[in-house]
């Protein structure tokens, strides 16, 4: 076979040599660096939960004087015990009498000091003062709470819980 015939012929394999080459390189950078990604960050990068989410509160009736607020932080994050407080809005007749919280764990908190607080859920117990016609008041419950590993703390948060008497 004469050289220029082969010419055309050595000329397409050469590009599709250089082709394939560039991707294999591509392939094999972009396949290094996932590794790499993998190798430095053995964890999955932890996201802040909205605050929704980050702390709950739910409420019962213990006997008809008796209101029991339930706090929870989600898995990772903790509340301040003296951050929490309760009030009433739209209440005619209903006053809160007293508020119990348990013992919180003493935490050396980098902004707040030697504090109390809750990694687990808290159940607070509200004695209320009625008159015999109260029907429908709402609770004020507000509190603040930490994320523990990040060392984010979010604002102080109030939520409004709609609640009729038993």
């Amino acid at each position: 076979m004469k050289m220029k015939s082969l010419l055309p012929l050595l000329l397409l394999v050469l590009a599709a040599g250089t082709q394939s080459l560039a991707y294999a390189q591509q392939s094999t950078a972009s396949g290094l660096q996932k590794g790499l990604s993998s190798l430095f960050s053995s964890e999955k990068e932890e996201e802040l939960l909205e605050p929704d989410k980050a702390f709950t509160v739910k409420t019962s009736f213990k006997g008809p004087d008796t209101l029991i607020a339930v706090l929870t932080p989600a898995n990772g994050y903790y509340l301040y015990r003296d951050k929490i407080r309760f009030a009433l809005k739209n209440a005619p007749g209903v006053a809160i009498k007293s508020v119990k919280l348990p013992a919180g764990v003493v935490k050396n908190d980098p902004t707040f000091g030697r504090t109390e607080t809750y990694k687990q859920p808290v159940q607070a117990e509200i004695t209320l003062e009625r008159a015999p016609k109260a029907k429908n008041f709402t609770l004020l419950a507000g509190y603040q709470g930490c994320h523990e590993k990040m060392g984010v703390c979010y604002p102080p948060m109030d939520k409004e819980l709609k609640l009729s008497l038993p």
